[in-house]
Order: C-alpha cells, then structure tokens, then sequence
C-alpha cells in the first residue's frame, strides 16, 4: 500500500480545493493507497513555489519521505508555467516520491507516465536554450550598436588626480577606494594612466 499526499491549489479565497481533493481521494481509494496528508493553497499559479506554505511543506514532507507519491487532480494546480511545474516534479523525483495528475493521466510510477515527463522536461530544457540564445543575440546587437552593459565607470580626470594625490601622502590602495567612493580597479586603473 503506498503513503500518498494529495496537493490543491486555488487562485483566489472565494473557490474551494473541494472538489480537487475530493477526486484525489477516490484516485487513492480506487487504487488501494493510503492518504497520509493534504495540503491546500490559495494564491495565484504565477507566484513563486517559496511563497506558497502548503507547498513548501509538502516538499519538506518529501525530504522526510512521510509518503511515497503526491496526487493532484490536475498539474496546473502545481504550477501555471511549464518550467515552475518541472522544478516541483525534479524535487519530487530527487527525494523518489512519484507525481500522479488525475486531469492528464500522469503516473511517473508507469513507464508511459516517466516518458511523458522526460518529454515535458526536454521541452522545458528547449525552452531555456531558446530564451538564452535569443537573449546572447540581443546582447550582441545592442553592443553593436554601442550599447555599454555594466556598471557606468565612476574613472574621470578628476578620480584620476584625487587618487594621485592620495596616494603620494602615503595613502593604501583600499583606503583611497574607500574615501573617493569608487572600486579598487578605478584606482589602479587612475594610477596606471599616472604612468
């Protein structure tokens, strides 16, 4: 007999995880398991996973292995965004806690539930790829046009003569950074033109 926990999630006060639960019992009743814990949230999908209690209780819950699968009557209930949903399901895996969704018939337990997963997970894995290629693309045309990325260099003339200045009367590296507000590479960058 496994230790289930079930999981519902609600986007507002007004609803109710009722019915959610209520499905996720007859699942578990149908299928011999025990239910050891529900946890309900009400806050909105988009939120991040640390911001929602019931949520991070049963990932601690997973940790201390009080069940051996989490049950949810549907995976938008987990998360609104494919990725959100994919990190939840990699933490589960980790800790070997299986996931079932009533709604979209996922059992990672079964080997049709673990290969819909591997694909959910090889298109999250694209979907990361893509964003970070589009995103070292427009990097790349910004700086052709002139696009400076970074902090704006605080090193002028006058940064240049002050660090001069102080550093004749003696004054260290990192004291001078100190008293002129600026990184310790804009002084040596100012003692280096000095040169």
């Amino acid at each position: 007999m496994k230790r289930v926990a079930i999981y519902g999630r609600v986007s507002t006060s007004g609803q109710s995880t009722d019915i959610q639960l209520q499905e996720c019992r007859q699942y578990a009743e149908r299928c011999g398991h025990q239910v050891v814990g529900e946890y309900c949230d009400t806050i909105s999908g988009t939120t991040s996973k640390d911001d929602r209690e019931a949520l991070t209780r049963l990932l601690e819950d997973a940790f201390a292995r009080r069940f051996d699968t989490v049950i949810v009557f549907s995976i938008d209930r987990l998360g609104r965004s494919l990725k959100h949903c994919l990190d939840i399901l990699d933490t589960l895996r980790e800790q070997q806690v299986q996931f079932v969704s009533i709604k979209q018939q996922i059992d990672t337990g079964s080997s049709v539930g673990k290969l819909i997963f591997e694909i959910f997970a090889c298109l999250a894995s694209y979907e990361r790829t893509q964003i970070l290629e589009r995103t070292a693309l427009g990097r790349e045309r910004a700086k052709a046009r002139g696009v400076k990325f970074g902090r704006p260099s605080k090193f002028n003339e006058s940064v240049a003569i002050s660090v001069r200045m102080l550093r004749e009367n003696g004054m260290g590296i990192a004291e001078i950074s100190k008293s002129l507000k600026c990184g310790v590479g804009t002084v040596y960058k100012a003692l280096r033109t000095a040169a």
